[in-house]
């Protein structure tokens, strides 16, 4: 049995660029032998990869900053630690 092969999929993204920004992006890819479609994709890849999105991305839940954790109330009790007891004379 063989087995088949995944599909790949494509969306298509539509940019606009001024006129100096085109010419910049030819002669980018022009010096560097790539096509202005694989300069787009690396740069987003860059771009994502930088800003915590790269390949393991996990959604960190965001908590409010009036909510506590467990871990706020067990650094409360070592910080408030009990004052011995003193004896009080009548």
């Amino acid at each position: 049995m063989v087995k088949r092969r995944r599909i790949r999929r494509f969306k298509n993204v539509s940019f606009k660029f001024t006129v100096q920004q085109k010419k910049r992006i030819d002669a980018y890819c022009r010096k560097h032998d790539t096509t202005p479609v694989r300069m787009y994709k690396k740069a987003i890849m860059l771009y994502l990869a930088n800003n915590g999105y790269g390949d393991k991305y996990a959604v960190e839940p965001e908590t409010p900053a009036n909510q506590l954790s467990i871990f706020d109330l067990i650094e409360e009790d070592e910080n408030t630690v009990s004052q011995p007891a003193e004896a009080f004379s009548v």
